[in-house]
């Protein structure tokens, strides 16, 4: 059998929030389930708890790394709130009263991501890239890890098992800065946490 792949663009969001759900343990870990698929704010997130009962925000935006990240902080105070409400909503968290963990996936990375992630240990940053296979779409998801220059692969479950070319998986080799500095909205946000 001949594979046919080749790069797509995902540009809705409920079909980019259907592959995603896909991949719960590939964002929140092994053992991971889905609680909400659409949480009830106006950012585009989801909730997962991992297989250690603690609650992961998967805050995500098919275009704009800068807005999903900002939205999924926003969505850390709401639901840092509601904590105990959806403690007694969701019996797979056991009413344990952990603080929600945060994963956020764009196309690309955040701007000034690594220093995002050197402050928040508990986050996790994917990008994703959208590949057709056969004519089936899926997607290959990429991990920053924050004390390395390497970006981890991860492909999920409905993603291919091929991986896109080099190139694509490693942009700071080619002389190209992938990440460009934080804005000053973004630095005075983050300093205020």
């Amino acid at each position: 059998m001949t594979l046919h792949i080749e790069n797509t663009q995902l540009r809705d969001p409920e079909r980019l929030r259907s592959l995603l759900l896909d991949a719960a343990e590939n964002l929140g870990g092994k053992g991971s389930v889905v609680l909400e698929p659409r949480l009830p704010w106006e950012a585009q997130a989801m909730l997962l708890a991992d297989a250690d009962q603690q609650p992961v925000v998967v805050s995500f935006d098919a275009e704009q790394a800068r807005m999903a990240l900002l939205n999924g902080l926003q969505l850390l105070e709401q639901l840092s709130a509601a904590l105990p409400w959806i403690n007694q909503v969701h019996d797979a968290l056991q009413q344990k009263q952990r603080p929600p963990r945060l994963v956020v996936v764009s196309e690309d990375f955040p701007p000034g991501a690594r220093e995002v992630l050197a402050s928040c240990p508990s986050l996790k940053l994917f990008r994703y890239r959208a590949l057709q296979v056969n004519g089936e779409t899926g997607l290959w998801l990429e991990r920053m890890n924050p004390g390395r220059e390497q970006i981890t692969d991860t492909s999920l479950p409905t993603a291919v098992d091929e991986a896109p070319p080099a190139a694509e998986l490693a942009p700071e080799e080619s002389g190209e800065s992938a990440l460009p500095p934080l804005s000053a909205e973004e630095t005075a946000y983050f300093q205020q946490l």
